[in-house]
C-alpha cells in the first residue's frame, strides 16, 4: 500500500513537471465569424476553437480575447469592458487530443471597421501551482455597414425648382439625347410619346433617342468639415452623409445604372491611394462599394477639391451624373463643383448644412438633409 502511494506521488510529480514544461505546447486557438461584413445590430456568430494536440491534459486553460468595445454579446459571458476594448475570458479543461468549439451570439452597435486583436492563453500545471502565459497574434477585422436613409423623406430640396419630384426620379433621369421623333409602334413606353407633335400631326409620335450616350454615375463623398480640416470633425453629419451615399448607390444598383465612388476619407484596411471604386454594376460591385463605406474613417486624406481635380484630370469615363455628398459646402468647393456641370452632365449636390448653396449654378440640383434642429455651420 505504501509502495502504491509512493508510486502515485511520483507519477503526480512527474505529470506536474511535464505539464509545467509543456502546458501550452501544441495548444491551438482559432476564431471564426459567421460573416465578415454585417449590418448594424445584425446577429453574428463568433466561433472559437481550442485544441490540445498532445498526450498531456491541460487541467486549466484561460483564454482572454481582446475585442472591439462596440461588440455586444446576446447572452451572459465573462467580460470586462473598457473605453476601447472588450475583454472576454473563457476557461477550459482539455483532455489529451481534445478539441472544444464554442459559439457566441453577438452584435455590433455602430458602423465601422473593427479589429479583433490578439489572444492571451494562460495555462496552469497539474497541481495548479504554476502559471504560464502565451500571446497569439490573431488580428481579424469585421466591417459594419452604415444605416440606410429614406431619401424620399430625409432630403429637402433647396428652392422650388423640382417641386414634388420623386427623389428616385431626379437621381437618374434618362440622359440620352433626343434626336427626333418617329411613329408609335405600340412597343414604346407611354412616357416617350411626344404629345405636342402628336396633336399637331394627328397621329401618335414618340421621341427618338440617341443611345450612344452612356448612362452612368459617380458618387463623390466628402468628410472634410472645415479649412484647415483638422480644426473641426463633425462625426454626426459625416455619418449621415455616409448613410445617404449607401442609399444613392443602392438606387443605382436597383436600376442597373453603372456607378462609381470616390472619397477623401482615409479608408481603414486599405492604402492611402485606394479611395476610388470605378463605375461598374452587379452584386459584387455593390458589395465592394458597401465595404468601402463600412471602412470609411472620419480622417481626411486630402482636401475635397483635390479629389474633384484629380478625378477630372485622370478620368477616362464619360460620366453622365455626378452626385456630390458633403457635410458642409465650403466656398472653396464652389468652382470645382461648378466645373462638373456641363451640357452633357448632371450634377446633384446633397449637403447636411445648407450654407453657400445659393452660390452654385441654378442648374445644379441641390438638397439638404432633414435634421431635428438647425445647428450653426461654417462657411
Amino acid at each position: 500500500m505504501v509502495y502504491l502511494l509512493l508510486f502515485l506521488i511520483l507519477i503526480g510529480i512527474l505529470l506536474n513537471e511535464l505539464s509545467k514544461r509543456y502546458i501550452l505546447d501544441k495548444v491551438y486557438f482559432n476564431r471564426n465569424f459567421s460573416k465578415r461584413v454585417a449590418e448594424i445590430a445584425e446577429d453574428i456568430y463568433i466561433e472559437v476553437v481550442v485544441e490540445n494536440r498532445k498526450l498531456i491534459p491541460v487541467t486549466f486553460l484561460q483564454v482572454i480575447q481582446e475585442l472591439p468595445s462596440v461588440i455586444e454579446y446576446k447572452f451572459q459571458v465573462n467580460k470586462v469592458r473598457t473605453k476601447d476594448f472588450l475583454y472576454h475570458t473563457m476557461t477550459f479543461f482539455l483532455l489529451p487530443y481534445q478539441r472544444i468549439k464554442r459559439k457566441y451570439l453577438a452584435t455590433c452597435t455602430k458602423r465601422g471597421r473593427y479589429v479583433f486583436g490578439n489572444v492571451e492563453l494562460c495555462g496552469g500545471d497539474f497541481l495548479g501551482l504554476n502559471l504560464k502565459t502565451k500571446s497569439i497574434s490573431l488580428v481579424q477585422d469585421l466591417v459594419v455597414l452604415p444605416k440606410r436613409k429614406d431619401l424620399e423623406k430625409d432630403l429637402i430640396p433647396y428652392g422650388n425648382f423640382n417641386g414634388d419630384t420623386s427623389v428616385k426620379r431626379w437621381i437618374i433621369e434618362d440622359p440620352t439625347m433626343i434626336i427626333g421623333v418617329k411613329d408609335y409602334t405600340g412597343r414604346e413606353p407611354a412616357k416617350t410619346i411626344h404629345w405636342p407633335l402628336s396633336l399637331k400631326h394627328n397621329k401618335i409620335l414618340v421621341k427618338n433617342f440617341d443611345f450612344t450616350y452612356e448612362n452612368n454615375a459617380m458618387i463623390f463623398l466628402n468628410v472634410e468639415c472645415s479649412k484647415p480640416y483638422w480644426i473641426k470633425m463633425d462625426e454626426k453629419s459625416i455619418e449621415e452623409c455616409i448613410s445617404v451615399a449607401r442609399s444613392v448607390g443602392e438606387i443605382f444598383h436597383e436600376r442597373k445604372i453603372p456607378f462609381g465612388f470616390t472619397t477623401n476619407s482615409l479608408i481603414y484596411g486599405f492604402s492611402r491611394d485606394e479611395n476610388t471604386v470605378y463605375p461598374g454594376m452587379g452584386d459584387a460591385h455593390l458589395q465592394l462599394f458597401l465595404e468601402y463605406l463600412g471602412r470609411l474613417s472620419y480622417n481626411v486624406n486630402v482636401p475635397f477639391e483635390e479629389v474633384i481635380k484629380a478625378f477630372m484630370r485622370n478620368n477616362n469615363f464619360m460620366i453622365s451624373t455626378y452626385v456630390i455628398i458633403t457635410p458642409y459646402l465650403l466656398r472653396e468647393y464652389i468652382p470645382y463643383i461648378s466645373a462638373l456641370d456641363t451640357d452633357l452632365t448632371k450634377v446633384i449636390l446633397i449637403t447636411y448644412y445648407d450654407d453657400n448653396l445659393s452660390f452654385l449654378s441654378p442648374k445644379i440640383l441641390k438638397y439638404s438633409l432633414r435634421r431635428e434642429k438647425n445647428v450653426a455651420s461654417i462657411s
